[in-house]
């Protein structure tokens, strides 16, 4: 947590210091993600990813010609199957469906390493919308939200092509996501078979558009 509030007062520092050479730019951003959990299975499982679509706006402010800062809300769908291992079967059966919504705020650096590729890494903070999971062949969809923290903070690396088309900046980024805590609040045994201690992980591949002012 300290090492966040750092990079976020110096990402904060270069907003102050630099107000003349900004530039600012206003879009929507689509994304495609592909979300896992990391963490200790439990026995005879394992994880597979799941995905889903999330979409929000983005506000770029430049820095430098080659330097921007990012903050990008969005809606983005995280979450996991557990496989798990029966004896009557020879590979594993998907049994649990577990689904979580967030609203995130991620608050990025871009990089430019050339006029059109660029690098790009920083943090992001999550809130809890909605949580379920469902018994596959046994029962219906049960609300989860209570078991799971209602934050979620995780650290962003990724690479991105921009193209400039008359005032409209396009762009296409992947993006790696690694949760930096635990997100679980499951006792180490429950009816659901969910584990006690996981992280939110994933690979993203961000679209979009960007009007400059």
């Amino acid at each position: 947590m300290k090492q966040i509030r750092i990079t976020l007062f110096v990402m904060l520092l270069i907003l102050v210091t630099q107000p003349l050479q900004a530039q600012f730019s206003v879009g929507l951003l689509g994304n495609l993600s592909s979300s896992n959990i990391s963490g200790d299975a439990p026995p005879k499982t394992k994880y597979s990813g799941r995905t889903g679509f999330g979409h929000g706006v983005i506000l770029d402010y430049k820095v430098t010609d080659d330097v921007t800062l990012s903050l990008q809300p969005m809606f983005l769908p995280k979450g996991t199957t557990i496989s798990y291992d029966l004896p009557s079967y020879k590979e594993e059966r998907d049994s649990v469906d577990a689904k979580f919504s967030y609203i995130t705020i991620p608050l990025m650096v871009k990089v430019n390493a050339t006029k059109v590729v660029y690098v790009t890494s920083g943090f992001d903070i999550g809130f809890l919308q909605s949580a379920t999971a469902t018994m596959i062949n046994v029962d219906g969809e049960k609300d989860i939200t209570d078991k799971i923290q209602s934050t979620d903070i995780s650290v962003n690396f990724g690479v991105g092509f921009t193209f400039k088309v008359s005032s409209f900046n396009l762009f296409f980024e992947g993006r790696y996501s690694q949760g930096l805590y635990n997100t679980s609040n499951f006792p180490d045994k429950n009816e659901n078979n969910i584990p006690s201690d996981f992280k939110n992980t994933g690979m993203q591949l961000l679209f979009g558009a960007l009007y400059n002012f």
